[in-house]
């Protein structure tokens, strides 16, 4: 199996503040069998539908986690991509997620410590109709640039 690569690999020298990317995912209850599977969690408000519909949210809802995982991917695959480690997290659920709507993750730098190697970033997850549905931030050490001439291609 080919893994993907990563988009980007930019070392700390490269980065601004202002540089932004997102991804659009949506979450499936096949997702979250897998998710619950793999961390415990069975909550019957993810899966049972008629514990669900007696529920605040009166249907199922996506774990929040499944969400945040997205940073990830923005982190270690586009920006800053290789070579990234994700040191530090914060986040607000401040709506569910459910099941076969689409969102969009959104990840933006607002500090960059060159002394210290790490990017401080804005991640954010919106709805379809542009709700925020998570808000923190997140902590990053880039690839050092001498690392990244190590391993140029």
């Amino acid at each position: 199996m080919t893994l993907p690569q990563p988009k980007a690999c930019l070392s700390i020298e490269e980065l601004s503040i202002g540089m932004r990317a997102e991804k659009t995912y949506t979450i499936s209850h096949d997702d979250a069998v897998r998710f619950s599977e793999m961390s415990g969690d069975w909550n019957p408000a993810h899966h049972d539908e008629d514990y669900a519909a007696q529920s605040f949210f009166k249907q199922r809802v996506a774990h929040g986690m499944f969400s945040v995982i997205q940073f990830s991917g923005l982190l270690g695959m586009d920006l800053p991509g290789l070579g990234t480690l994700w040191i530090k997290q914060s986040v607000e659920f401040l709506r569910p997620a459910f099941f076969g709507s689409e969102y969009k993750a959104i990840i933006e730098i607002t500090a960059i410590d060159v002394e210290r190697n790490t990017v401080t970033l804005s991640t954010e997850c919106f709805d379809g109709e542009g709700n925020k549905i998570i808000t923190g931030e997140g902590q990053v050490k880039p690839i050092p640039a001498k690392l990244k001439r190590k391993n140029a291609r």
